[in-house]
């Protein structure tokens, strides 16, 4: 079955890209969202050649959008298929715990020992992880990565630059005057955020969409 017909009608997770891992390296499973910080954790964990990436990403299984994001499935497979790389998809069920639902995913690559995630400096939201797979047996003894912590923003952003993909605002739930969905989230776009907003971002201000061409 096509991937982006795949995408529409799984209930339980399944592979949505036609690339598998080529067994070059440590497998590591990226959480992938489809906005810039998970790209850059992409592009943090290929610069030091440690791991091999798959991505993973959940979404509502009825509305097929990825939350926050506010995109849809199919965003993120042609993201997926522009970097060449495998992914994996998960539709969630309301009312279901979060990490058993996952378990199936992982069970995609038994061999897998480790989970990367593109968070950069909310404590809340990294304990919350690390309490969660702790808890369930799959996960227990999982490595849990976190390539970008404490990285800092100006950093980010030249390699955001330096990457060739655009970003574009994908949602906003703040009031940012001037700032429109659609928007190319660059300097510029940072410069017009009103005092007290992250620049990434990180408090849920805004969300971001990656565009990848695949030359890039």
């Amino acid at each position: 079955m096509p991937t982006k017909r795949r995408s529409q009608r799984i209930q339980q997770p399944a592979w949505l890209t036609g690339s598998r891992p080529n067994g070059s390296g440590e497998t590591v499973i990226l959480f992938w969202s489809g906005g810039k910080d998970s790209f850059l954790a992409y592009r943090a964990l290929m610069e030091k050649q440690r791991f091999a990436p798959v991505l993973l990403t959940t979404f509502d299984v009825r509305t097929r959008i990825i939350a926050h994001q506010e995109l849809l499935i199919d965003d993120v497979i042609n993201q997926a298929e522009a970097l060449g790389v495998p992914l994996i998809g998960v539709p969630l069920h309301s009312g279901r715990d979060y990490v058993e639902q996952l378990v199936p995913a992982l069970d995609l690559m038994p061999g897998c020992k480790y989970l990367a995630f593109g968070d950069l400096h909310l404590e809340h939201i990294r304990n919350w992880r690390e309490e969660a797979f702790k808890a369930n047996e799959r996960t227990v003894a999982m490595s849990l990565e976190f390539p970008l912590w404490r990285a800092d923003y100006a950093m980010l952003l030249e390699d955001l630059a330096a990457s060739g993909a655009q970003c574009k605002i994908s949602a906003i739930v703040a009031d940012l005057p001037g700032v429109a969905v659609g928007d190319d989230y660059d300097a510029n776009l940072i410069a017009k955020l009103p005092a007290g907003v992250d620049a990434f971002g990180e408090n849920g201000e805004f969300h971001t969409k990656i565009v990848i061409s695949e030359a890039g």
